[in-house]
C-alpha cells in the first residue's frame, strides 16, 4: 500500500534546497553574482603562452578582477594573428579607487567613463610571471604616461585597454635576434687557437719565461721589504725626534710669548704712569700761563708795579752813565771831589 506525499513538505524540502544554494553561491561567490562587473579587452604583443582562464589581473599588487575568456582572431587579408584576452574588473574595487563613488557606488556607465580617464593617463597593461616553477602568468595594470596609446579596435563591444610588451617576450626577442650560429663559430674557432698556441714549443719558452720573471719579481719584492723595513724604522725614530723638537719648540715658544705678555703690561703700566704725569705737567704749564697771562695783562698791578720798577732803573741805568763819562773825564774828581 503507497503512501501519498505531503504536498507541503515536499514544498519545504524544494525551498529548503533552493535557500542553501542561493546561500552557498553567496558564500562562495561573496556576492559577486550581484555585482555588474565590468569587462574589457587587451591585445597582448607575442605569445600569451601561461595565462589561462581565471588568471589574476592586479593593480599595483592589489587583484582588481580576472581573466574570463581567451580568443584566437585572424585577418586574412594581413595574414595577422591577435590573440584578444577578456578581462572582467570586481565592482567594489572600481568603487575603492575612485574616491567620488564612495557612498553611491559606480554605475556600469561610470566605472566605463573611469576606465577611460585612467587609459588617458597612461594605463597599460602587461603580461608577467605569476609562478616560475609553473610558468603561470598573469596581467598586471601600470600607470606609464610616456608610452604612446595603440589599439587594434577588434572587438567594438568591449573597451580595449592599450598593452606594453612583456619582460619575457623582450628576451625571447633579444635571444632571438643574437647571431648565436657565428658566435658559437668564432668561439669555436678562438678556442681551437688558444689550444693550438699552447701546444707549440714557443709557448713553452714563453711560459718559463713568465715563470722566471716571476721568480725574479718574487726575490726582488723580498729585497726591497728588506730594505724598506729598516727604512721604515729610522723614520719612526726620525718622527719621534721631530715630535719631541716641536714639543721643546712649543715649550719655549709658550715662554716667549708668557714673557711678551708680562713686558706687554709693563710697558702699558709705564705708559699709564707716563701719561698721568704728562697730564700733570700739562696742567702745571697751563697754571704758569695763566699766571703769567696775569702778570703781563694791562690792568694788572704786578704789571704796574713791573714798569715802575723797569722805569726806576732805567732813570738809574742812565745816571750811573752820565757818572761813568763824567770819571772819564775827570778822574781827579774821586779824590778832589766835583767842582761846580
Amino acid at each position: 500500500m503507497s503512501v501519498k506525499a505531503n504536498p507541503v513538505v515536499v514544498g519545504g524540502f524544494v525551498i529548503g534546497a533552493i535557500a542553501l544554494i542561493i546561500l552557498s553561491l553567496l558564500v562562495l561567490g561573496s556576492g559577486r553574482f550581484f555585482k555588474d562587473d565590468l569587462r574589457l579587452m587587451a591585445v597582448f604583443p607575442g605569445s600569451v603562452k601561461g595565462l589561462h582562464v581565471g588568471s589574476p589581473v592586479l593593480f599595483r599588487g592589489v587583484n582588481i578582477g580576472s581573466v574570463t575568456k581567451i580568443k584566437l582572431y585572424h585577418n586574412h587579408k594581413t595574414r595577422q594573428s591577435l590573440v584578444p584576452v577578456y578581462i572582467d574588473l570586481k565592482q567594489e574595487v572600481l568603487e575603492l579607487i575612485n574616491p567620488d563613488a564612495e557612498d553611491a557606488g559606480l554605475s556600469k556607465e561610470q566605472a566605463l567613463e573611469f576606465m577611460v580617464e585612467m587609459v588617458k593617463a597612461g594605463l597599460h597593461a602587461r603580461l608577467t610571471m605569476e609562478s616560475l616553477v609553473s610558468g603561470r602568468q598573469m596581467v598586471e595594470f601600470e600607470i606609464q604616461s610616456g608610452l604612446p596609446i595603440e589599439l587594434t579596435g577588434i572587438d567594438k563591444r568591449y573597451m580595449e585597454v592599450p598593452t606594453t610588451e612583456s619582460d619575457l617576450n623582450k628576451l625571447q626577442n633579444l635571444l632571438t635576434s643574437l647571431p648565436l650560429t657565428e658566435l658559437t663559430k668564432s668561439l669555436v674557432v678562438t678556442v681551437t687557437e688558444i689550444n693550438k698556441l699552447f701546444a707549440t714549443k714557443d709557448s713553452k719558452t714563453i711560459f718559463d719565461n713568465i715563470n722566471g720573471t716571476i721568480s725574479g719579481s718574487r726575490v726582488f719584492f723580498d729585497n726591497l721589504n728588506n730594505q724598506v723595513m729598516p727604512l721604515a724604522a729610522s723614520m719612526q725614530k726620525s718622527l719621534t725626534s721631530l715630535e719631541n723638537l716641536l714639543k721643546k719648540t712649543d715649550t719655549q715658544l709658550s715662554g716667549t710669548l708668557n714673557e711678551l705678555l708680562n713686558l706687554s703690561k709693563n710697558l702699558n703700566q709705564q705708559l699709564t704712569i707716563l701719561t698721568k704725569s704728562g697730564t700733570q705737567a700739562f696742567n702745571k704749564s697751563e697754571q704758569t700761563f695763566t699766571n703769567i697771562d696775569q702778570i703781563v695783562d694791562q690792568e694788572s698791578i704786578t704789571r704796574n708795579r713791573l714798569e715802575t720798577t723797569l722805569n726806576e732803573l732805567s732813570r738809574a741805568a742812565k745816571s750811573f752813565r752820565v757818572f761813568t763819562e763824567y770819571l772819564e773825564q775827570h778822574p781827579e774828581a774821586l779824590l778832589k771831589g766835583k767842582k761846580y
